[in-house]
């Protein structure tokens, strides 16, 4: 996009719905980390405000296992960046721009006008804990939506971004099951999902998730409200890491590392985390929730994620009944491996010559690179007609948009509506739109 210059936008009167919306599926948007609300049983606002950006501990999890039993009072509220403005300031404005884009074609929230017709819901969740837990609240939300529209049958199609991407794809493989070592591909959420379109998608993991729990991450002015040690507990952000075969880390010299980042003997090696300088900010932030040291949660999370990615990354006996989508940007240099110190320790995540750059950056959107949304380091991704290693994947497509920006392009826009205003029964061309670009 050249300086300067006026976005562009789709005009939404050449794909709007028939009047009547007969046929057209309810959309269910999951958001990404850091999407949902957060409030207190009171219903006051901790996540996010203006609070959040002068240095305030209101985030953290207490450090207990199992990790099911990690969890604080806090409730998600609703989508970031849509009713209110503060989160728009910070950056969240894709949310925005989504249900801005829905309304445009005749979708309206399902708590307004009934639940019936062309309906969009916002599925939030607690983004700091553990994705398959979001999984079944998924569920729990699609069951309550089928019977309030008082169609026990229906399916919904779901736009599922970044985090919440994989939250939809667990539940479309599994439904609500653990992931057990060798269960079955299941397809239990096949039942709910006539569609599933994963925007900008981390399926391979994201070295940020790495940055995050070593360095924290800034929101606004502060390094507080999220910093390292409060991100620590949260078990999300460890099913966010690169999974083994993705590459992830570089050492001194640029060449590319095996380690494998869910196991806690690499943390131990490169003395991360616990295993480190000593924290005195993490001693400080415990409360009295604290029962386990930091060393046990961390192996906890680590094996949560492994298990999670490892059934993600399952091949399927039967073909998905769904049809999925990916949607992603791959025109801006993107994180993709940290460096690693000739003497170990504490990761770069930014290079200081182009040397650095070339091996540390990948094609993305800025934020997760297209190797990620594409599983490319799966066995047999380069074999397959979409370039991903997941063979429920039956299209992707390819374009010029950051990570944040997607649903604001005219493209994008075009290849997300009209699979979303699609009737159920047709199957007519969309003029090669499902073709991923060259």
């Amino acid at each position: 996009m050249q300086s300067g210059s006026a976005r562009r936008r789709l005009d939404p009167r050449l794909l709007r719905a028939p009047v009547d919306g007969d046929g057209i599926l309810p959309v269910v948007v999951l958001p990404g980390i850091m999407g949902s609300g957060l409030l207190r049983p009171d219903g006051t606002r901790v996540w996010l405000n203006v609070r959040n950006a002068v240095g305030q501990y209101k985030l953290s999890l207490p450090l207990v296992l199992p990790l099911s039993e990690s969890k604080d009072d806090l409730k998600p509220g609703s989508l970031l960046g849509t009713e209110e403005l503060v989160p728009r300031l910070f950056g969240f404005t894709e949310y925005y721009d989504l249900l801005e884009l829905l309304a445009a074609v005749g979708f309206h929230p399902a708590k307004r006008g009934g639940a019936g017709g062309m309906s969009q819901h916002v599925f939030a969740y607690d983004w700091r804990r553990d994705l398959v837990e979001a999984a079944r609240k998924l569920d729990e939300t699609l069951e309550a939506l089928a019977d309030a529209r008082g169609e026990p049958d229906t399916k919904f199609n779901i736009v599922g971004h970044s985090m919440g991407g994989l939250v939809a794809r667990y539940y479309l493989r599994y439904g609500t099951a653990e992931p057990a070592p060798d269960a079955p591909v299941t397809w239990a959420g096949a039942r709910r999902i006539h569609n599933l379109i994963l925007v900008a998608v981390p399926n391979g993991g994201g070295i940020h998730s790495l940055e995050a729990l070593l360095l924290g991450n800034r929101v606004g002015l502060s390094y507080a409200t999220l910093a390292s040690p409060v991100v620590t507990r949260m078990p999300s952000v460890y099913q966010l890491l690169p999974p083994a075969g993705a590459p992830a880390l570089v050492d001194h010299t640029g060449e590319p590392m095996a380690a494998d980042l869910h196991d806690i003997e690499t943390w131990r090696r490169l003395r991360w985390g616990p295993f480190g300088a000593p924290s005195r900010r993490m001693v400080a932030l415990n409360d009295g929730r604290d029962v386990v040291e930091h060393a046990a949660f961390l192996e906890a999370a680590l094996v949560r994620a492994r298990a999670f990615h490892a059934a993600m990354a399952r091949v399927p006996a039967t073909p998905c009944p769904s049809k999925v989508v990916l949607l992603g940007g791959d025109c801006l240099p993107t994180l993709a491996r940290a460096l690693v110190p000739q003497s170990g320790g504490m990761p770069r995540f930014e290079p200081l010559n182009r040397k650095e750059a070339e091996g540390m950056f990948d094609a993305g959107d800025g934020r997760v690179t297209r190797a990620s949304v594409l599983g490319a380091h799966l066995p047999g991704s380069d074999d397959t007609e979409t370039g991903s290693g997941y063979p429920e994947i039956g299209h992707a497509f390819f374009g010029s948009a950051d990570h944040h920006g997607i649903y604001h392009e005219p493209t994008f826009q075009s290849v997300l509506l009209r699979r979303l205003l699609r009737r159920v029964g047709t199957a007519k061309v969309e003029s090669g739109v499902d073709k991923e670009r060259g």
